[in-house]
């Protein structure tokens, strides 16, 4: 079974270094309070339309909780995409909004789709950054012994915002 899945993975690899619109990167976020300490890894795959400003793209998050030293929680959450590139501003930066779902990939207990923007920053032919900081959406959640709890949402994270690094092939 590993060598299948690693014959899975070299193609995919395979693939994206194929084509020229093809992207990969991520991101790391950590957070270390008194009581609670959390780290998230979020590696992103995605292809850039060749005459259209969209992008097709999916993340997946994992992200592990400890509490007090003691009690352990994780997540996994899928997170595909459509980004559209606004508007450029020079050579190097540009805005845009993803039309993005996450989903909870261990349990299926929570689901949200919605609107995220943010800015990128082409630091060479290659290499990217981009910051993004917010949402606004609709967000479904499944409350043990209830009723399914339905929101939308308006969300600026100015506290936490989302920073990644990307490598275009």
């Amino acid at each position: 079974m590993k060598k299948i899945l690693l014959v899975f993975a070299f193609a995919f690899i395979g693939i994206f270094t194929a084509q020229a619109q093809w992207y990969i990167g991520g991101g790391l976020k950590a957070n270390f309070g008194k009581d609670v300490k959390t780290f998230t890894l979020a590696p992103d795959a995605g292809y850039c339309f060749e005459n259209a400003p969209l992008s097709l793209g999916c993340a997946v998050e994992y992200e592990g909780t400890i509490q007090s030293g003691e009690a352990y929680s994780h997540f996994l959450t899928l997170s595909p995409y459509l980004r559209y590139n606004i508007c450029d501003i020079g050579e190097r930066f540009s805005f845009f909004t993803d039309l993005t779902s996450d989903i909870d990939a261990l349990e299926l207990g929570w689901f949200k789709i919605g609107l995220s923007p943010g800015v990128s920053f082409d630091l060479t032919d290659h290499w990217s950054a981009e910051f993004s900081a917010g949402f606004l959406g609709y967000e479904w959640e499944r409350v043990p012994d209830d009723k399914p709890v339905h929101k939308f949402v308006l969300n600026f994270e100015t506290v936490a915002p989302s920073f990644k690094i990307y490598y275009n092939f």
